[in-house]
């Protein structure tokens, strides 16, 4: 009780601390009363919190009993999907089980029936092979050439459809089977094509006129047109393997020959073995140009017959015509030469003299065949393939090289290498007149060099070609430059051996100036820069950094070069390769060209000197002369350059000559401000015969009325 009442105390001293001490005993009791309900209301308030927090942990514990409860029913039924999925799992099993047993079975019986199917296509395709077989005997013992070439395209198409089988026998009969009946057939219309050859006298190893062959054309055309549609439908599938269906060279795009072509062909190939093979006196391995001159005759002999006659009956017989008659002759023709070439050129690779002889043989049957009269298409296969055998071209590079530069070293050692060749032909052009020897031989030697190699067919040869021709260039500089035999000729400015030189400089450097723009050249600078382009692929650069302009092939990548090249369409591009070359004989020739301007206004300056020690501030009135004339010191100086001026202007091309009167001109003109006009004072005397020597004397140097003033 002690407590309690200690408690009362306690808050009574509360009440009365907030009261102020004039407050009434009544107003203690009624904040008493005040503070008390508040404490009693402070109390429910967390009673009452206390109750709603245990009712909200009730209902939680509630709801989770409810989730334990859902989760142990959840748990129960996923143990029975389990126990379901293994019963399931097993009866799949055994279902997989016996479903691969049935689908094995199936296999099995598809593989039977697949086997017994190819039974029966092969021995389908035997039967028919043999029906056709013997329909073919039959009908080509009948005669019935129609039926027969029908079959036998029917046999050819179904060789063609069975050359991816499996069943090698089939494959191998099959083809052997069509071979068979090709040469059969072959024979067959061989000799009938023959019989109507020999009626139309073809072929024509003589001379026969126009009129008298269309004669005979006319009166058998009907029978060879017949002739002719019977050979264009005979043909071999492309994998059996065939002489007639298998190119006889070795090079890039040659195709075989047309088989009515070979029959045309037969009787020439046979004069041609008989003449160029074997024993015969014509078989001379040293006169290539004895059988090569003898095929372009037979083109020429020929010529009416293929473009008149033989042309308009294919293109009657097809829609398309698939062969142009004359080009297909050439080109069993040269296929002929090339055979014959290949069998002897290897032989002859260690007789130089000889083998030379072969390659401008060869050179000039190309250049023949290309010419409007034969018009072979120049992107054909021809002779000049075989050149670019490897063996044979490297051969063919060192003879070249070997020739020109020995005809270089010759062009200088000539006693008038510098003296003109057109000198004492007055019809030519006066600056054609001033080429020397040496220029214009070894412009011709570069010129005979481009004729050769622009019928290379293939890009990196042409280039290692064109290479030579780039270092000739070089070389024939150097040679001027620095020539054999030096004299004193040569090293005087003013001679005429100097202006030569300087004029063949200025004469070559035009001509690769010309160069830079020919289609040729341009087409040699797309393959040089492509080559570029392709030895940098495959890591592989060529390159000499002494000379940029020198052009370097490596022949391991060449063929593949050459290949892709070949396939490529060409484009062209102006001829920057010889920008390096063009810039040393300009160079050489601003030097030249510097040297005698030099050398001409040392001896002006030389000669000059009483004209310029003249007392120009004590000359006489010019009122005081009757006719002033030019100052008599001045007269030896313009005699002298006139005789000079009119020396280059003989010796010096017209252009390269204005050019250096006129630079002798401007120096000279500064010489005299700079050592008369400036060094000295005039009088009015002084100054008008200064001015008068200016209008009549160092005004007109080098005109032709300069010596007239003097006299």
């Amino acid at each position: 009780m002690s407590g309690f009442w200690s408690q009362i105390e306690q808050y009574s001293d509360t009440i009365s601390n907030e009261t102020s001490d004039d407050d009434s005993v009544d107003n203690l009791l009624s904040n008493l009363l005040t503070h008390a309900d508040q404490e009693r209301q402070t109390l429910e308030a967390q009673f009452n919190l206390i109750s709603t927090t245990t009712k909200e942990k009730r209902s939680l514990v509630s709801q989770l009993q409810n989730g334990i409860a859902m989760a142990n029913n959840l748990l129960e039924q996923h143990e029975q999907l389990r126990n379901q999925e293994r019963k399931l799992t097993i009866a799949m099993k055994s279902h997989e089980d016996k479903a691969e047993v049935i689908a094995q079975d199936f296999r099995t019986t598809v593989k039977r029936l697949n086997s017994t199917t190819r039974v029966i296509d092969y021995l389908r395709c035997l039967e028919t092979l043999l029906k056709q077989s013997s329909a073919l005997e039959k009908f080509l013992s009948e005669g019935s050439l129609n039926e027969s070439l029908s079959i036998y395209s029917q046999i050819a198409n179904l060789t063609e459809l069975v050359r991816d089988t499996s069943t090698e026998h089939l494959r191998s009969y099959s083809a052997n089977l069509t071979l068979y009946w090709y040469n059969r057939l072959k024979t067959v219309l061989a000799s009938r094509m023959e019989d109507i050859l020999n009626k139309i006298e073809f072929p024509y190893v003589q001379k026969m006129s126009d009129s008298h062959l269309s004669e005979l054309l006319d009166a058998n055309r009907n029978q060879l047109k017949e002739e002719l549609s019977y050979l264009l439908k005979m043909h071999l599938p492309e994998h059996v393997k065939h002489v007639d269906v298998q190119s006889r060279l070795r090079f890039i795009g040659w195709k075989p020959i047309p088989l009515f072509i070979q029959i045309l062909l037969s009787g020439l190939i046979s004069r041609f073995n008989y003449h160029f093979y074997g024993k015969q006196k014509t078989n001379d391995r040293r006169k290539p140009e004895w059988y090569l001159n003898q095929i372009i005759s037979w083109i020429l002999d020929h010529d009416y017959f293929l473009t008149e006659q033989l042309q308009p009956l294919l293109e009657e017989l097809t829609e398309i015509p698939p062969w142009n008659a004359k080009v297909e002759f050439i080109r069993g023709l040269i296929e002929l030469v090339i055979v014959k070439l290949d069998s002897q050129i290897t032989s002859i690779l260690i007789d130089t003299p000889l083998f030379t002889h072969y390659i401008e043989e060869i050179l000039i049957f190309s250049q023949r065949i290309f010419q409007d009269d034969i018009n072979y298409p120049n992107y054909l296969p021809n002779c000049m393939n075989l050149l670019c055998d490897e063996i044979v071209f490297e051969k063919w590079f060192q003879v070249e090289q070997d020739v020109s530069r020995t005809k270089l070293n010759n062009i200088f050692q000539s006693p008038t290498a510098h003296q003109s060749v057109y000198e004492r032909m007055l019809e030519r052009h006066p600056d054609e007149i001033k080429i020397s020897e040496c220029a214009e031989t070894f412009l011709t030697l570069l010129h005979a060099m481009e004729d050769r190699y622009r019928l290379v067919p293939y890009p990196s040869c042409s280039l290692r070609l064109f290479s030579l021709q780039i270092d000739l260039l070089d070389d024939f500089l150097q040679g001027l430059i620095c020539p054999p035999t030096s004299d004193v000729q040569t090293n005087d400015p003013l001679s005429k051996t100097f202006c030569s030189i300087l004029n063949s400089i200025v004469y070559i450097a035009d001509v690769i100036q010309q160069w830079r723009d020919q289609p040729h050249y341009k087409a040699l600078q797309y393959f040089y820069d492509e080559y570029g382009r392709f030895s940098s692929k495959y890591g592989r650069v060529d390159s000499d950094e002494e000379n940029p302009g020198k052009i370097l092939i490596d022949s391991t990548l060449a063929q593949q070069f050459d290949l892709i090249q070949l396939n490529k369409k060409s484009h062209s591009a102006t001829a920057t390769i010889f920008d390096p070359l063009l810039e040393q004989y300009l160079n050489e020739q601003e030097q030249r060209c510097s040297t005698i301007v030099n050398h001409v206004n040392r001896l002006l300056e030389r000669k000059c000197r009483p004209y310029i020690k003249e007392k120009w501030s004590m000359m006489p009135n010019p009122k005081d002369y009757l006719i002033m004339n030019i100052t008599s010191s001045a007269i030896d100086p313009l005699v002298d350059l006139q005789a000079i001026f009119s020396e280059l202007k003989n010796n010096l091309l017209k252009n390269v000559f204005h050019e250096i009167r006129a630079r002798v001109i401007i120096q000279f003109d500064e010489f005299l401000f700079n050592s008369v006009i400036n060094k000295h004072q005039f009088n009015e005397g002084g100054a008008s015969q200064f001015l008068l020597d200016i209008n009549r004397g160092w005004s007109r140097i080098g005109t032709d009325h300069v010596l007239q003033l003097l006299n």
